[in-house]
């Protein structure tokens, strides 16, 4: 079940990715009703956006259960965004579409892949609803734990699970004799060529190790053959179950479609995000033309007094010269309420954080050295490095992944500015909106005028 769980977290958050990317209108404030079907967007007056499908989207937003507690500005925001997604995910599934990509091997295995697992889970969860916990049985547990209902409830969940465990592991058995299922446990090892079957049945039930085991040239461990056989083991009862759902005719084609809704342009854009960024030589320029990127800022403990006048600074400074505490005269003299509250202990300041002029005068200063009167337009300051932290330079091979994303962050924004220039995105929503505005715009300059 570990590839279903990766397929839906891929398809969930395919959205969340393209999002800042994106450069439509800001807010939408259509009223979403399930009772009508509105057209919102049409792209090449072939695919449409209807307010169903902003509603059916709102509603699986994480930012749902707040809905209704937010100003109608955050709710019109909340949804602009949420259309800006889904008209996005429209223009790359054209892409996807022209490219074939709904025919490639990749694609269909991972369709599959979603189909079985639903299957299963539907089978599975029809066959823990048949469980009931006999009358008398439940008697019992009553009595037993009279009065304390917490260990009554759990001693029915315990009960149940030990009940449909059995059913379980009786399930698998059954299928795996109706099915003739043969394990080749002895072609189960690490070194077996992708092709090899480890497993197979009647109707087509067939694992291979390429099924169960990818290598990572990345690195030179192989899997113990414990691990193949429990991988071998796992998928075998996926195809088991999935294949007798089927033949019972559990149906799952909406939500599979749903899925490829989904998946396709989410797999074309990391199809894309591959191309940018495969090329060891592409990263390598990047971070070669991009020294902020590898910047390590130098980080200061600062102490500081801050006055109002240049001469009042220039008298602390004298006494400090002669023996008293900055900290002590900055928790009774300076002007700074953080400073004052922390008796100059201002914490650690990072590099090109704070104000350059601050940062040039203390630099270079050497730490538990007092510096000379700082003027800035908060007022005239005196301050003492306590400790510092250097900065410098991350080292390519540490930083490849974040050189990798932005690089991806750079060749979105232009691949997504071509994409919406590329097709004809009419926005009715947004053309309501504006009617709806001038209209109330003419009604009160007429009120204006009357007055």
């Amino acid at each position: 079940m570990k590839h279903l769980t990766s397929y839906l977290i891929k398809a969930t958050f395919f959205l969340a990715i393209i999002f800042p990317y994106t450069v439509f209108a800001d807010t939408v404030t259509t009223d979403v009703s399930a009772e009508t079907n509105e057209i919102l967007v049409t792209i090449n007056n072939e695919l449409t956006v209807t307010d169903k499908d902003l509603e059916q989207a709102l509603r699986s937003s994480p930012f749902y259960t707040q809905f209704n507690a937010m100003g109608e500005k955050q709710q019109a925001s909340l949804r602009g965004n949420i259309l800006k997604r889904l008209v996005i995910a429209r223009l790359l599934s054209l892409e996807a579409e022209k490219e074939k990509l709904q025919e490639s091997a990749e694609f269909i295995k991972e369709v599959d892949i979603f189909r079985k697992g639903l299957l299963y889970r539907y089978y599975m969860s029809n066959l823990k609803d048949k469980i009931k916990i006999p009358e008398e049985k439940q008697a019992q547990m009553k009595q037993q734990f009279k009065g304390n209902r917490d260990a009554y409830v759990a001693a029915k969940a315990a009960f149940v699970t030990k009940q449909y465990n059995d059913l379980y592991q009786l399930t698998i058995k059954s299928l795996q004799q109706r099915y003739h299922v043969k394990l080749h446990n002895d072609q189960i090892s690490a070194d077996a060529k992708p092709g090899t079957i480890l497993l197979e049945g009647d109707k087509g039930i067939v694992i291979t190790m390429a099924d169960i085991y990818k290598e990572d040239k990345n690195t030179t461990k192989k899997p113990h053959k414990d691990e193949l056989l429990d991988k071998t083991i796992q998928l075998a009862e996926l195809l088991l179950v999935a294949k007798i759902a089927d033949e019972e005719g559990i149906d799952v084609t909406a939500q599979v479609d749903g899925f490829k809704r989904e998946r396709l342009p989410a797999m074309y854009l990391e199809n894309k995000q591959k191309q940018w960024t495969g090329s060891h030589k592409v990263l390598r320029d990047y971070y070669v033309k991009h020294p902020e990127a590898s910047f390590i800022p130098q980080r200061w403990h600062l102490g500081m007094i801050v006055l109002k006048t240049e001469n009042e600074a220039k008298m602390v400074l004298d006494r400090i010269k002669k023996g008293e505490s900055l900290f002590k005269l900055a928790g009774e003299l300076s002007i700074d309420p953080y400073g004052r509250e922390h008796k100059g202990d201002m914490g650690w300041v990072r590099e090109q954080s704070g104000d350059p002029i601050i940062e040039n005068a203390i630099k270079n200063l050497p730490d538990g050295q007092i510096s000379d009167v700082i003027k800035t337009h908060k007022g005239y300051l005196i301050a003492t490095i306590l400790d510092r932290r250097p900065g410098g330079k991350r080292k390519f091979i540490s930083m490849q992944d974040k050189i990798a994303q932005l690089v991806i962050n750079e060749k979105m924004h232009n691949f997504l500015q071509d994409l919406q220039s590329k097709y004809d995105v009419q926005w009715s929503v947004l053309k309501k909106q504006n009617k709806t505005q001038e209209s109330a715009q003419n009604k009160t300059q007429k009120k204006t005028i009357k007055s």
